[in-house]
């Protein structure tokens, strides 16, 4: 009956629901504390059958999907709308509305795994497809959602009207910066057995790009 096949999707929702409740505390602590460690589980897992992968953790695209899904709700609580959804400058006309706000940052900030995954494959000297990138990029989403989360609290706090929040603020940002880069250096040099200054040069290069994209994507909005 049509009745009972809804009744069954929606216990299935409401089940994954709660046990984002559980596990996602579990999947960010986990990543903070031993991001590389977190990163050979993702590729240990994806090669494990569909079923039976992430029994212990979020899934690592759904991790930093709901990541910045937070970020952003915290953000509506602690400064309200985004300016860019007011705003008729540039590009900015194409976003109206909170959830178009969070879809583009969703995608945006996709770009740091994305990217860091092309390198990584690269670095292997494996060819860049799309069964080649899964695995680095399931890793990498370990490792940059944490990053995201503390640069989306940073921008929240620069937001805020007290102005003594800016300069540790901008502190916070910077090293958090420094230490995503300094993770993806160590984890570039592990996973792809690349000399130190490659692997460096590559985190670095990724990472630059990366943030010049969004500052671009950020202007043309007018600002966000």
């Amino acid at each position: 009956m049509p009745f009972i096949h809804v009744a069954r999707s929606l216990d299935d929702l409401l089940y994954e629901i709660m046990t984002w409740l559980i596990f996602y505390p579990v999947t960010l602590w986990r990543s903070v504390r031993h991001p590389l460690r977190m990163m050979d589980y993702a590729r240990a897992e994806v090669a494990r059958k569909e079923g039976a992968q992430f029994a212990q953790t979020l899934r690592p695209p759904l991790f930093l999907l709901v990541t910045v899904m937070l970020a952003y709700a915290i953000e509506l609580a602690a400064v309200g709308e985004s300016p860019v959804v007011s705003s008729d400058i540039g590009i900015a006309n194409l976003i109206d509305d909170d959830q178009s706000v969070m879809v583009f940052r969703i995608v945006a900030f996709a770009l740091f795994p994305a990217v860091m995954a092309a390198i990584e494959t690269a670095l292997a000297r494996q060819p860049v497809n799309r069964v080649t990138l899964r695995e680095p990029f399931y890793a990498q989403c370990f490792l940059a959602a944490p990053f995201l989360l503390v640069l989306f609290l940073a921008g929240t706090a620069i937001r805020r009207p007290e102005p003594w929040l800016e300069p540790p603020a901008f502190a916070v940002a910077i090293a958090a910066s420094a230490l995503y880069v300094a993770a993806e250096a160590a984890w570039l040099h592990r996973a792809t057995t690349a000399r130190w200054s490659r692997a460096l040069a590559a985190a670095v290069g990724g990472f630059a790009g990366c943030a010049l994209v969004l500052w671009v994507v950020t202007s043309l909005l007018g600002g966000d």
